[in-house]
Formats: structure tokens, C-alpha cells, sequence
């Protein structure tokens, strides 16, 4: 969207910088050829609608080209002044210089740590940097059957060290975690165990024949 904004403002600093270059070079003459060419807009639109629409239609067509209008220069104004979330934010302890680590980097440094812990099968997680510091929330898959209490208080801890001891950042807030218990079906099959090593003796079969 800012690239849109962009050409329009591009467009419209042309238009204006050859109208205003115009009107100041020629003045009288630009001001008597824009008012003739409304005076006979007006005498077209005036003999139109004499013919063609009642006063109440092209109000209402006039009202409704309007608001369409106001609505598109209305949401390019937003896209331009709305304030986007910084991609990267400042290390604070580093010292002798700034600075800025890249939002994205410190997403892919939590998601390895995290999935280093233990009966962690899976994570993803989204930083994004404010004012107060960096904002942290993880999506955590874990082995079923784990501690869930004990699991979410060591994922939160480990977020913590990697933002705020290993990469000098703050935390705006503790880190939220949304964990989801799945089984885990990922371990090795074990190979057949032969009967000497399951300590089952396989006890002769005696053949008998028939007379």
C-alpha cells in the first residue's frame, strides 16, 4: 500500500507543479481559459440534466460519487500516516555504538532454543518490537502425557534468557505461550527380539505318526 500512496503523490506533485508554473507565468490567461472551461461545463451539465435526470437523481448520484470518493482518499491518508510496527529494535546493552537486531532473527533464535528442550516436538514463534521492548508469543507442540504447568513455566523461562541475557533485549510483557499437547510419533521402531533374549525357551515339539 505505501508504494500506491507513493505513485499517487508522485502524480499529483506533477499535476501541481505544472499548474502552479502555469498560473504564475501566465496568470490572467490561465484564469480566463479555467473560468470558460467551466462556464461551459456547466452550460453542458445544466442543458443534460434538463433533458435527462431530475434534480433528485443526480444529487443522489452527485452524493454517492462523492462519499466513493472521500472513502478512497480517506483510506490512502490511513495507509500513510498509520504507524507500522518496527522490524527491528535496539540492543540495549551494547555499548560504544547502536545497535538493531532484526525482529525475524530473534524469531528464528527462540524457535531453536525452544525446540531443544526436552518433549518439545514442534514450535513457532512471532516477535514483534514496541516502544517498551519486544513482544514474544510461541506456539509450542509437545509430547502428550507432559507436565503442561511445568512444561509452559520452562518454555516461558527459556524465552526470557534468549531475549534478555543472550541477545541484551527487553521484554515489553512475559512472553505468552499457547502450547498443544500431540502424540508423539516419532521415536524409533525397536527391532524383533529373538526368543533367547526375551528369555522364552521354545520347548520341542514331538512328532508323533499315525499306525
Amino acid at each position: 500500500m505505501n508504494a500506491v500512496n507513493r505513485v499517487v503523490i508522485v502524480i499529483l506533485l506533477l499535476v501541481a507543479i505544472v499548474l502552479c508554473s502555469t498560473l504564475l507565468v501566465f496568470p490572467v490567461r490561465s484564469l480566463d481559459a479555467v473560468a470558460q472551461w467551466l462556464t461551459t461545463q456547466a452550460d453542458s451539465l445544466r442543458q443534460y440534466d434538463r433533458l435527462s435526470f431530475q434534480w433528485f437523481v443526480r444529487v443522489g448520484l452527485g452524493v454517492l460519487f462523492a462519499l466513493t470518493l472521500d472513502i478512497i482518499f480517506g483510506l490512502l491518508i490511513y495507509f500513510e500516516v498509520r504507524r507500522t510496527a518496527p522490524k527491528a529494535i535496539r540492543v540495549r546493552q551494547a555499548s560504544g555504538g547502536r545497535v538493531t537486531l532484526n525482529t525475524a532473527s530473534i524469531a528464528d533464535r527462540l524457535k531453536e532454543e525452544v525446540n531443544r528442550l526436552p518433549h518439545v516436538i514442534s514450535s513457532q514463534s512471532k516477535v514483534s518490537a514496541k516502544r517498551r521492548g519486544v513482544v514474544v508469543e510461541l506456539d509450542a507442540k509437545i509430547a502428550a502425557g507432559v507436565d503442561v504447568p511445568g512444561k509452559a513455566d520452562q518454555i516461558v523461562e527459556t524465552a526470557r534468557q534468549v531475549v534478555e541475557e543472550k541477545m541484551g533485549l527487553k521484554l515489553a510483557r512475559p512472553p505468552r505461550v499457547n502450547l498443544r499437547a500431540v502424540p508423539h510419533t516419532g521415536a524409533p521402531a525397536r527391532p524383533p527380539v529373538s526368543p533367547a533374549e526375551s528369555g522364552i525357551v521354545e520347548a520341542p515339539v514331538e512328532e508323533t505318526t499315525a499306525e
